[in-house]
């Protein structure tokens, strides 16, 4: 877990796993393309808007691996679903400029104890990976 993760969950930012089953039906075929930083133009059912992610490179990179027609989005226009083939990747998006992204220092920085954890919990991953014969 990096320094520089986003932590939150608003729109435009990560989806939380329990909005996923809740709110991932019915679903109409969308047309999204990137314009510049964070922002997409994306078309569903013939109205165009300006929709954001806090991460453009990862849904562009989504997008440049997506199937035919692979590209969905929930009827409430909040969630947006890319089929890669291999997997479906999910974003919260927003429709509108959202909040800064939640790093965990911000989280963590007056709680020096949660860093200790943290750090140990990296160190016994790391440690598990290798004892696996995975690069850490």
């Amino acid at each position: 877990m990096s320094r520089d993760t986003c932590f939150s969950f608003h729109p435009g930012h990560n989806l939380h796993f329990t909005k996923i089953d809740s709110f991932n039906q019915p679903r109409n075929l969308v047309d999204i393309s990137h314009v510049v930083d964070t922002a997409f133009l994306v078309t569903v059912n013939g109205v165009t808007d300006f929709w954001y992610h806090h991460n453009p490179d990862r849904l562009i990179s989504a997008l440049e691996s997506s199937m035919p027609e692979g590209i969905e989005v929930t009827e409430d226009k909040k969630f947006l679903f890319v089929y890669t083939g291999e997997l479906v990747e999910r974003f919260n998006m927003a429709q509108e400029q959202f909040s800064s992204c939640i790093r965990i220092t911000e989280k963590i920085s007056k709680k020096p104890e949660v860093v200790a954890i943290i750090k140990s919990l990296h160190a016994e991953n790391i440690k598990k990976l290798i004892e696996r014969g995975i690069s850490a």
